[in-house]
């Protein structure tokens, strides 16, 4: 007893001892993430069929020879889609869909005698029609087959009719992995689209992904029948990105783990946003290189009403595939990957986030309660302090681990306190501008660190769970920030004696602007469409600098914002206005931890990208503070009648 009487630790060891341990249990949580990351490395750029053929029409070659063109420069996937009724009635195959002219309620499909598969498409159609209504058979006669279809035209507009034999028939001479997209199924179809997917499967073993086409997937809403078919051919789906079809969140729940992410703009998308081709590309290289998406649609260029041109199509793909490559990806299919442990979370992992929770949480409570005026201890130094502290941290790990609605709690308010404590680190020394920078630095990716260990797991990482602590982390930290400054006079006025005199205008525009800020930040973090157009050239320029681009929060708000609060701090500038600033500061360390809680992005391109944030960030801080000495400040002395 009279060693534990003796035993005391300094706070400063204490710190360490403690990022040590959030460091390590962070590092052991991730393993299976980075192993994850390191064997998913595949990719494979994918055309549609449909384009093959419309740009081989163009340049007199037969469709066959524009694929061996395509895939000599690296194409690596075929995408067939199935013929929906309004493709037969606008001429997209050379079958034909009428009405039945005998005035009856169905349509006639008609095969050309010519066409090379009329016997297996009938059969197939055949099939079909019987599964809808019993006793239907094909008409032959010397130029045509033609079958009764059981519904009226207006009915089966959306609906899939006739499997593209064609183009599966070239992915197979190809040798190409082939994306199939069977389309939607009308009322009273879900039996005959099943049979006929079956078909098509057992027929062309060479599909490897099947994602359905349309805005309502087929069987919504029980899309069993249909991930049955697809795990008993053991044919992986294809989570496509920002999809809005109906259905397709529960087909990625139904076929977990067997998906492949998938990045797709359609044409309408790329005539409705004007979006150009180097845009394109560079779309298409950020969704597989900062969200680990493996394959890739590219589209020939539509604009102008001009065809697509075979050659120069053939060089976007080796441009596309050459940029991919210099990434360090691998041109070869990929496939379904799945983290080595089972999904769940690790004890490590808990452990690591537990301890940042508490960390941070009490030195929030230390620095905000502590005596004003006096120095005061943030960190345990005591045997029965510290004692305390490892027995909460345990109690809350193992509480995680079996109550769900605990960890995720846990991980949204551990991102929190981490960025309010960040930011405290970083402001809290204005002498020693540097150090305390890096200190907030350092324990913000630490922190981070241990939130994506928490979550990095498979259902995380394939995005079929997000994280959910975003617009916490967003606005919880500023308000912290505001009352400890108020509480300790950082801030000059308590919060009583602010809100007890008239405000002053420049206090009630700054209180606007930082308003403005939050909104903004608020409404962006989920709406990344709302971006204005020289944003996004800038977004662009960072990426091709850059590689990992740094998060605009923290190179134009949070570290210049801290830059300029050193500056005023040390020069004594501002002391009613500072506030701004602190909280820009805060705005700046929320982009950084939220970083780390985009599970599908690479660690190693997080870090990277937090990396180049801080020191493009402390640039742009530098070249404010210049302009604040050299024009600011003259103007802001001339001025000073207005916040006075």
């Amino acid at each position: 007893m009279s060693i534990l009487n003796r035993f005391r630790i300094s706070a400063q060891m204490f710190l360490l001892c403690a990022l040590f341990v959030i460091l390590c249990g962070s590092w052991w949580g991730l393993r299976p993430r980075l192993a994850f990351e390191k064997e998913n490395l595949n990719f494979a750029v994918v055309v549609d069929w449909r384009d093959v053929q419309s740009m081989a029409q163009n340049a007199s070659v037969h469709p066959l020879a524009a694929l061996r063109i395509l895939k000599e420069k690296g194409l690596g996937s075929l995408m067939v889609s199935e013929y929906t009724g309004d493709d037969l009635l606008l001429g997209a195959s050379v079958i034909k869909l009428v009405p039945d002219g005998a005035g009856g309620q169905g349509s006639l499909l008609s095969i050309p005698a010519s066409y090379p598969y009329a016997k297996n498409l009938s059969d197939i159609l055949a099939n079909r029609a019987n599964a809808i209504r019993a006793g239907i058979r094909p008409t032959v006669t010397d130029d045509a087959i033609t079958i009764l279809y059981p519904s009226p035209i207006d009915a089966i507009r959306k609906t899939g009719i006739v499997p593209d034999l064609e183009g599966l028939e070239a992915g197979k001479l190809a040798g190409l992995p082939i994306f199939y997209r069977p389309a939607g199924a009308g009322a009273g179809h879900l039996g005959a689209f099943s049979q006929v997917l079956k078909r098509v499967l057992s027929d062309y073993p060479g599909i490897a992904l099947v994602a359905p086409s349309g805005e309502i997937a087929p069987g919504y809403p029980d899309m069993k029948p249909l991930a049955d078919i697809l795990r008993a051919h053991k044919v992986p789906y294809a989570e496509i990105e920002f999809s809005r079809q109906l259905g397709a969140a529960s087909l990625n729940w139904l076929m977990f783990p067997s998906i492949i992410p998938l990045h797709s703009v359609t044409n309408e998308e790329l005539l409705a946003r004007n979006i150009n081709r180097d845009a394109m590309m560079e779309r298409l290289v950020r969704a597989a290189v900062e969200r680990g998406v493996r394959l890739l649609v590219l589209r020939p260029a539509v604009s102008g009403g001009a065809e697509p041109v075979l050659e120069d199509f053939a060089l976007e793909v080796q441009k596309l595939v050459a940029a991919l490559s210099s990434r360090g990806l691998v041109a070869s299919w990929p496939t379904p990957v799945a983290l080595s442990r089972p999904s769940g979370v690790s004890f490590f992992s808990t452990l690591a986030c537990a301890a940042a929770f508490l960390l941070s949480l009490t030195r929030y409570l230390k620095r905000f309660f502590g005596p004003r005026g006096e120095p005061f201890q943030m960190m345990p130094q005591e045997w029965p302090e510290v004692v305390f502290f490892v027995g909460v941290t345990l109690l809350i790990t193992i509480a995680a681990r079996y109550v769900v609605t605990i960890n995720r709690f846990l991980g949204a308010f551990t991102a929190a306190l981490v960025v309010t404590e960040s930011a405290l680190l970083a402001m809290g020394d204005a002498k020693r501008g540097w150090r305390a920078i890096l200190s907030g630095f350092l324990y913000a990716i630490v922190g981070g660190l241990s939130v994506a260990a928490l979550f990095s797991e498979s259902l995380y990482m394939l995005r079929l769970l997000t994280f959910s602590g975003v617009k916490l982390t967003l606005m919880l930290p500023p308000v912290l920030i505001v009352l400890h400054d108020m509480k300790r006079r950082i801030h000059p006025e308590s919060l009583s004696e602010f809100l007890s005199r008239p405000p002053l205008w420049g206090e009630f525009f700054l209180g606007l602007l930082l308003l403005m800020l939050l909104g903004i930040a608020l409404f962006r973090s989920d709406n990344v469409q709302f971006i204005p157009g020289i944003e996004a050239r800038i977004r662009d320029w960072l990426e091709r600098v850059l590689v990992a681009r740094p998060r605009n929060r923290e190179v134009f708000v949070g570290y210049p914002s801290l830059v300029l609060y050193i500056f005023a701090v040390n020069n004594r500038l501002w002391h009613k206005y500072r506030e701004i600033l602190r909280v820009g500061v805060v705005i700046g360390f929320s982009s950084v931890v939220n970083s780390f809680c985009h599970y599908h992005t690479p660690l190693v391109f997080t870090l990277l990208r937090e990396f180049h944030g801080l020191w493009t960030g402390l640039l742009i801080g530098f070249f404010a503070v210049v302009a604040m000495r050299s024009f600011v400040l003259p103007a802001w002395n001339k001025a000073r009648f207005i916040f006075n």
